[in-house]
């Protein structure tokens, strides 16, 4: 409407008249509204005169920003000034010759300020904050080798300072955790190697498993839950726990299994933990063990042959048979020297496995479960269950045998194992 009212001059002396008025956002949209409807020349110079005005200002403010101090800020104005001048490319502005040099100034200040203030932090144990910082460093220069320094100093000295205290009110398990950081960073910072070292000296202990024997249980099994423990116990790969195993223990514990009353006193549980060179033990019995065998179930169950009453009527054959498995295991941890029970539990394990599967002579893959009165007639009470079809497909595809023994006991094994570990784990005397 503005163009079919007005010529291109009139337009051009009003876009100048914004001009004049200091009024550049106006000015610069009239040139660029003359300049796409006539090209006129003159019209892409005052868009040009404007831009470059434009951006001087805002590399202009961004030096000011700089010079008050005021970095963050600054350099988000170089940026927005660099952005200016990329999207009006095509007017072909000039960029200030020493702008991108005054940009690298004003990063590199705030660097090594931002450092300072850093280190500043550090040093007065300010370490979240000093990580502000750091984080802050790490996307203005990525390769600084002073910045990495520093965040290692401010993942170091907390864990250093940690590492002291728990080491002075004898805390030897934590602090060695703490000193054991600081030697991942920088093994040769300060001590902190020779305090972990002294840490782990005082904290280590060393521990036997004796297994006590139950009369009514097998002794392979006993067997196996021992050899299962062990390797749990090992594979925890705990510093603090040092698992001896001798001959002699072997030995002296197959005697008294081999006694005829097999069974333990404290006293020579604890006798076979200083036969094995161990302050403490953890001891084991299988208290009950008692596999369970459900006799297989057949009954006889109807269908049809599709999915409506006046499909084929037939019986197909359901089949029902179950397992499982009840133990109970209980453990023990004793100092060897005093006699003192530190933890005792008893842990229970009950697994069950029933398996339902079906049979048919023929397709299975056709028949709907349901009911029916008469096989060779119909009848009000004839019905078809179209939701139990799903579950009746996975009976005629699914297993046909619970789990095994073997499998149980591989399960109860497992179970009782990891809880025992866990308690060896948290064991902290």
């Amino acid at each position: 409407m503005l163009s079919s009212c007005q010529g291109p001059k009139s337009l051009m002396k009003e876009a100048k008249v914004f001009e004049e008025a200091g009024l550049k956002e106006k000015a610069f949209e009239s040139y660029e509204s003359i300049y796409d409807n006539y090209k006129k020349a003159e019209a892409l110079v005052g868009m040009k005169r404007i831009a470059q005005k434009n951006l001087d200002e805002k590399f202009q403010k961004a030096q000011q920003t700089c010079a008050f101090g005021q970095h963050e800020t600054a350099l988000k104005e170089y940026a927005e000034a660099f952005d200016y001048a990329n999207r009006y490319r095509s007017l072909e502005l000039k960029v200030p010759a020493s702008a991108e040099m005054q940009k690298e100034s004003c990063r590199q200040s705030y660097i090594n300020l931002l450092i300072d203030e850093a280190t500043a932090a550090i040093k007065d144990e300010r370490y979240s904050y000093a990580q502000e910082l750091i984080q802050k460093l790490g996307y203005l220069d990525r390769n600084n080798k002073k910045v990495e320094y520093l965040d290692i100093l401010s993942r170091i000295f907390p864990n250093y300072r940690s590492g002291q205290k728990a080491l002075e009110l004898g805390l030897y398990r934590q602090g060695y955790e703490f000193f054991n950081e600081v030697t991942k960073l920088d093994a040769g910072f300060e001590d902190a190697l020779a305090l972990r070292d002294l840490c782990l000296e005082k904290s280590r202990f060393t521990m036997a498993y004796v297994p006590v024997h139950n009369k009514q249980a097998e002794k392979a099994i006993e067997r196996s839950v021992s050899a299962t423990i062990k390797q749990k116990i090992l594979q925890l790969k705990s510093p603090f726990i040092a698992l001896v195993e001798r001959e002699a223990l072997d030995q002296m514990i197959q005697e008294q299994m081999n006694n005829m009353s097999a069974v333990f006193d404290q006293s020579t549980v604890i006798e076979a933990g200083k036969l094995a060179g161990a302050r403490y033990i953890i001891t084991g019995e299988l208290i009950s063990y008692e596999p369970m065998n459900s006799p297989q179930r057949n009954i006889e169950r109807k269908g049809f042959l599709g999915s409506t009453e006046a499909a084929k009527k037939i019986k197909y054959v359901e089949h029902r048979v179950g397992r499982g498995l009840d133990a109970s295991f209980r453990y023990q941890i004793l100092d060897a020297e005093t006699g003192k029970i530190f933890a005792s539990e008893i842990i229970s394990f009950s697994e069950r496995d029933q398996v339902i599967w079906a049979e048919y002579e023929g397709d299975y893959e056709s028949i709907y479960p349901g009911e029916w009165k008469w096989q060779l007639m119909s009848s009000k009470d004839d019905y078809i269950n179209k939701e139990g079809r799903e579950e009746l497909m996975k009976q005629f595809a699914g297993r046909k045998s619970p789990m095994t023994e073997m499998e149980f006991r591989m399960k109860m094994m497992e179970s009782i194992s990891n809880k025992v570990a866990d308690a060896v784990k948290n064991f902290n005397p």
